[in-house]
């Protein structure tokens, strides 16, 4: 009889220790599940940052251009006669000046 009752014991110990690891085990998968869900959504949040700062990277190239573009420009003749002309009144020599009549 005391045979019996050891057995019995082991089996209740065992199937007791099984329910622990298998609580145990639940519990982990859930905390795994919640903490592979936010690192997805931080993920996403990422990519939505990248795609932004790649846009305003192209927007930034576009101004460099425009701006090594007015460079050029202002420093060519044309635009130095075209100011001198509008600003300071000068002018080429054989160039002929119309003045309007205030009335």
């Amino acid at each position: 009889m005391y045979k019996k009752d050891r057995r019995v014991r082991r089996r209740k110990k065992t199937s007791t220790g099984r329910i622990y690891v298998a609580v145990i085990m639940l519990f982990m998968i859930g905390v795994m599940s919640v903490q592979m869900v936010n690192l997805y959504r931080k993920n996403q949040d990422y990519k939505r940052t990248e795609e932004s700062l790649e846009k305003q990277v192209e927007s930034a190239k576009e101004k460099q251009e425009e701006l090594k573009d007015q460079e050029e420009y202002v420093g060519s003749d044309e635009y130095i006669e075209k100011e001198a002309s509008q600003k300071l009144g000068l002018t080429h020599d054989n160039w002929i000046i119309f003045k309007e009549k205030e009335n």
